[in-house]
């Protein structure tokens, strides 16, 4: 997660609950065009919306978690989940509801008890040490300059042979904040999901991807066709960003010269080993989104924040490299709240997703949004 305010705005934070609110989309139709044979999707169906549930409990306390970032869920064969956190805010919880930060953990994870969505709020254990101040996920070197660099957890899979999290490495360039950019995208493995992860190297370095390629694990999605589809944000030109994908076998996640890349430049197909020939398949990301595979929408569903709109959109394809359909609004979002980071926690689905499950963050903290599709399913069809 991004620092987006200050301190003092930090102080805005309340517990306040969040009124269950329902919106409905209006119909919306998505006309996708393939280059080899036209595709068609039906109106977007209607949906409702609930919840607002605050995934952070909000008592008074003192050296607990005030805020955090990230919020990649990953569901655990044991029945519990996993959550993956950019950082977490800890401090002091006032009687006036504002928050004292005392430091900042770059890079943390905790427990949930459960996989069910109306478990979560409250119920985060994170990886702490004796004094119960939590972890880093990841640690550093000296010989990774440790003192300027931060580990950021992104999208994580787990399974009975361990668990394998994508991160970006961060590095500080003043005192402030907000003083940090992008300098490598690795992979961590795990046999234990609280750890310890062992960062997996290429050559000499950490990073399997270095600065001026995409961020791959913003997103990623165990297929049942065998393959883990990897999607990273890369700069197209100043200030203009897509999403570029990759594809690898479960066991190969930390391998990169098992990835392949999906382009539309080669004449030979449509993945390649070289990362330069890599096209994007979705415009217009941010740092953090979501793509999962949704059955009862019998497509694929990305769901992301738009910054420049204030919104929560959702876009769908026939297939993970798409072509995507136009973006439809899933919530609006205040002004103040200062939104960032919405995408969708698969593991939570229900109903072969027609219920999804949706978070947010406001203010630097996680809140919880159910929707439900309603009506007939509307499946794209190729013509």
């Amino acid at each position: 997660m991004q620092f987006r305010i200050k301190t003092a705005a930090l102080k805005l934070l309340s517990g306040e609950g969040r009124a269950i609110r329902c919106l409905r989309a209006s119909s919306v139709s998505l006309l996708l065009a393939l280059p080899a044979a036209a595709q068609q999707a039906g109106p977007f169906p209607s949906f409702s919306v609930s919840g607002g549930t605050a995934l952070l409990s909000q008592p008074l306390s003192s050296g607990g978690v005030v805020a955090q970032g990230g919020n990649y869920s990953v569901p655990l064969p044991d029945g519990r989940t996993l959550w993956l956190l950019n950082n977490l805010w800890v401090g002091e919880r006032k009687q006036d509801g504002q928050a004292e930060v005392w430091g900042i953990v770059d890079g943390a994870a905790a427990f949930a008890p459960s996989t069910s969505p109306y478990a979560q709020a409250g119920a985060l254990a994170y990886i702490s040490d004796e004094n119960k101040w939590p972890l880093p996920l990841l640690s550093g070197d000296l010989k990774e300059y440790s003192q300027v660099r931060k580990f950021w957890p992104r999208s994580g899979i787990c399974d009975a042979g361990g668990c394998r999290v994508f991160y970006s490495i961060m590095n500080n360039y003043g005192p402030e904040p907000y003083d940090y950019f992008r300098v490598g995208q690795g992979v961590a493995l795990a046999e234990n999901p609280a750890g310890p992860y062992v960062k997996a190297p290429l050559g000499e370095r950490y990073s399997l991807w270095n600065d001026i390629e995409p961020a791959f694990g913003s997103a990623a999605w165990a297929d049942e066709d065998g393959w883990v589809y990897v999607y990273g944000r890369s700069m197209q030109a100043p200030g203009e960003y897509g999403a570029e994908l990759a594809r690898v076998r479960p066991g190969d996640l930390a391998s990169r010269e098992k990835y392949s890349y999906y382009s539309l430049e080669t004449a030979s197909g449509s993945w390649t080993g070289d990362i330069s020939d890599a096209s994007v398949v979705l415009e217009g990301m941010p740092d953090e989104f979501s793509v999962s595979y949704n059955g009862w929408l019998k497509s694929y569903l990305a769901v992301y924040y738009d910054a420049d709109g204030a919104r929560v959109l959702a876009r769908r394809a026939r297939y993970p490299w798409g072509p995507w359909g136009d973006p439809v609004q899933l919530l609006a979002c205040g002004k103040t709240d200062y939104c960032y980071g919405a995408k969708e926690q698969p593991g939570f689905a229900a109903e072969d997703g027609r219920k999804i499950f949706i978070t947010l963050e406001k203010k630097n903290a996680p809140y919880l949004y159910e929707l439900a599709f309603e009506g007939e399913n509307h499946e794209i069809q190729e013509l």
